[in-house]
């Protein structure tokens, strides 16, 4: 009897290992099981698998090509399964389970990834643990059993669980122990658990344009994209690199850990003189799009060509993700000759207010190898056509000038002049804005210069100048004059300012004197260079000869809408002094008289009975 009980106890203990040599050694874990067909793109966590071909379908040699990307590395292999097979690749596996050659021939295959640990633990009822879309939560615990839920997505599914190990939908679960309230637990999940099929959408970089770089000079690179596909591409974006830049940082998610790359804002050869990312919002299927890079090359450079990597990363419908990379060489050259730029062009004041002068001071610096000669430095208020030069109109104004210019010098000398610049040159120009609007104007600066060989060279740009009123309001007394036995006086409001003051309002007061009418008054809108006014009157029954002192207050908004205010103490200068009498009311008088007289008749008629 002992025999066989010790016989027992081991059977268990040697099951007890079993299991857990079997749940130790479970490393992997079911993400994706289902069809793809040729072209189809199926993306989980860092990687895209494509199915590209069947080869020798319908033979004993039947298998189907693959080609899988790492898109964090920018790895890409291709690999043929048979049926049966698996092919693994970094943390992932990949199956074949069969082929089918029907009209559209597909593959069935399988995906696991490693397993990672979700949870390890006591466990309680209403315990849920999350794992990207996964969702697991213990309902109840009762008789050694406890019933669990799976969700994903809109899918559900539950089931009761006693102890040892089990393999539900994705998730591999160890059961330890179970008590009345708690149960010990192990749950992992695939290290992938979200994966999505890209069909239809796919964008080719169809063109790269790039003027001729030269050592230490700025060059454009513009790339032509076009949707190759039959569904819609979004959220575009184009960036360039160096595969020396490249650096990976891990972000910690609720999904798994993912690997992101980083890049910098400049390249070994040139750095960005604009934005280093591109975006374009859609493609539709066959649009074709433009994305324009702006750069400057290195001074250090030699000749050579340099390589450079064009990244793009767009969405498909379904908000699956696509990345494409090309490599491409610049041919950078060395020439000596002068280079303009222009390094700095300040408006003086920054903004500027009608019918006022401004002052232009320009900053600009030779790029180049060579010094540059005879330097010319237009600013024009007109745009230069080709082979002509605006004319500058001088201030005051000429019989010449025509009424719509908006800006010109305030001298004839509308130009500036330097006989040679090596580094740095720095020169002001003075001019006048007419009356005119608020807004931005233009200035066009055309730079002209020669080498040292007197070859020609020309730069163009353009700027803008922001002009700018607002309203400035004042206050004064007008005329004060007597009327009724009273005195009425004027308060003028008066805007000074270039721009319109809008919904004006003044409230005047008086410690000394009761004014008429009481509180705020509305006025409307001053515009600028005019004035309003609004009259009081004086109702002080006794006024003496002197001044007096009022507090007026004004209320408007300017011209962004914003509330301003303002107050002023006037002085009020009464010529002469002022008592208001008021005149005898004779009808109570002669009523009284005839009230009288009919007492009087009444008395001498009963002296007479």
């Amino acid at each position: 009897m002992k025999r066989i009980v010790m016989l027992i106890i081991l059977m268990l203990l040697t099951s007890n290992i079993v299991i857990g040599a079997e749940e130790e050694s479970e490393e992997y874990l079911l993400t994706f099981s289902g069809y793809l067909g040729i072209g189809d793109v199926l993306t989980f966590g860092n990687y895209t698998l494509i199915l590209k071909d069947i080869l020798n379908p319908g033979s004993v040699g039947e298998r189907a090509l693959f080609k899988i990307r790492d898109n964090v590395e920018f790895e890409e292999k291709e690999f043929s399964l048979a049926r049966g097979e698996e092919y693994q690749y970094k943390d992932v596996k990949i199956k074949l389970v069969v082929i089918t050659l029907e009209e559209n021939p597909r593959a069935l295959i399988r995906i696991y990834s490693k397993a990672v640990e979700v949870f390890y633990g006591d466990a309680h009822e209403r315990s849920i643990f999350r794992y990207g879309p996964i969702a697991f939560s213990i309902v109840e615990i009762q008789n050694n059993t406890f019933l669990a839920r799976y969700e994903k997505d809109k899918k559900m599914d539950y089931r009761y669980f006693g102890t040892g190990y089990y393999y539900w939908n994705e998730l591999s679960i160890y059961v330890e122990n179970i008590t009345n309230k708690t149960v010990k637990l192990k749950l992992k999940a695939p290290k992938y658990a979200r994966y999505a099929i890209i069909r239809g959408a796919e964008i080719s970089i169809e063109k790269i344009d790039f003027e001729e770089v030269e050592i230490g000079s700025p060059f454009t690179l513009t790339i032509t994209l076009r949707n190759v596909g039959n569904k819609d591409a979004r959220f575009i974006t184009v960036y360039l690199y160096s595969k020396e830049q490249v650096k990976t940082e891990e972000v910690q998610t609720v999904i798994p850990t993912i690997t992101v790359p980083e890049f910098e804002s400049s390249l070994p050869f040139a750095a960005y003189r604009e934005s280093p990312i591109k975006y374009i919002e859609s493609l539709t299927p066959n649009e074709e799009k433009k994305v324009t890079f702006t750069l400057i090359s290195s001074k250090n450079l030699r000749e050579d060509v340099y390589p450079l990597y064009i990244r793009l990363e767009y969405q498909d419908e379904e908000g699956a993700k696509k990345s494409k990379d090309i490599q491409v060489g610049i041919p950078v050259v060395d020439k000596i000759r002068p280079k303009i730029v222009i390094e700095e062009f300040k408006i003086i004041p920054e903004v500027v207010e009608p019918d006022s002068n401004f002052t232009v001071r320009i900053k600009i610096r030779n790029i180049g190898n060579s010094p540059a000669k005879h330097v010319k430095v237009s600013i024009l208020t007109e745009k230069p056509e080709e082979g002509k030069t605006a004319t500058m109109y001088p201030y005051p104004s000429s019989p010449e000038m025509p009424e719509e210019t908006k800006i010109f010098p305030i001298s004839k000398q509308s130009m500036l002049y330097f006989n040679e610049i090596k580094e740095v040159a720095e020169g002001e120009a003075y001019f006048r804005i007419g009356l005119i609007s608020r807004g931005i104007y233009p200035l066009y600066v055309v730079v002209t210069y020669e080498d040292e060989n007197g070859v020609s060279y020309k730069e163009e740009s353009m700027f803008g100048v922001e002009v700018s009123s607002y309203p400035l309001l004042s206050l004064y007394i007008g005329n004060i004059w007597e009327s009724g036995g009273k005195y009425n006086f004027e308060v003028y409001i008066v805007n000074e300012g270039k721009d319109t003051a809008r919904s004006v309002t003044i409230d005047v007061t008086s410690n000394d004197l009761e004014l008429f009418p009481i509180g705020q008054r509305y006025v409307g809108s001053i515009a600028g260079r005019d004035y309003d006014s609004v009259t009081y009157s004086i109702l002080n029954t006794t006024l003496q000869k002197g001044e007096y002192t009022i507090h007026a207050k004004v209320y408007y908004k300017d011209e962004k809408g914003r509330e301003k205010e303002f107050e002023r103490n006037l002085t009020i200068r009464i010529p002469q002094t002022l008592v208001y009498k008021e005149k005898p009311n004779y009808f109570y008088y002669a009523i009284g008289g005839v009230a009288l007289i009919l007492f009087m008749i009444i008395l001498w008629r009963r002296k007479g009975a």
